[in-house]
């Protein structure tokens, strides 16, 4: 189960499109970090709603963060907010494990004439 992200301490709060701007123009991650513990719940809740795994719930969230700190550039503010890119991100990743895991396991092909 995914342990409580305590927030960043700041006197103010940054907005979210900042933060992903600092992010992706900054390699900021005290950023990234303010971004996991605001929003860290939340996507393991959606995650934990496509896997129903807790540990894979995890992975996927850990995976998003990692896909956030490489792709932080292609955010664009005009077509959405941050929350909805983050939960985009987190329903693809889950479908993408979902689909991994029901691929059946690739072996030797026997072709019978």
């Amino acid at each position: 189960m995914r342990p409580h992200s305590s927030a960043a301490t700041s006197q103010t709060p940054l907005p979210d499109a900042l933060l992903v701007h600092r992010v992706a123009a900054l390699s900021d991650k005290n950023a990234l970090a303010e971004l996991d513990a605001r929003y860290g719940l939340t996507l393991y809740a959606l995650a934990y709603s496509f896997l129903f795994d807790g540990e894979a719930a995890d992975v996927a969230v850990a995976a998003v963060l990692r896909e956030v700190w490489r792709s932080a550039a292609s955010f664009d503010a005009a077509r959405g907010s941050v929350g909805r890119w983050l939960a985009a991100l987190t329903r693809r990743v889950a479908c993408d494990r979902l689909r991994g895991q029901a691929r059946p396991a690739l072996g030797p092909t026997l072709i019978v004439a």
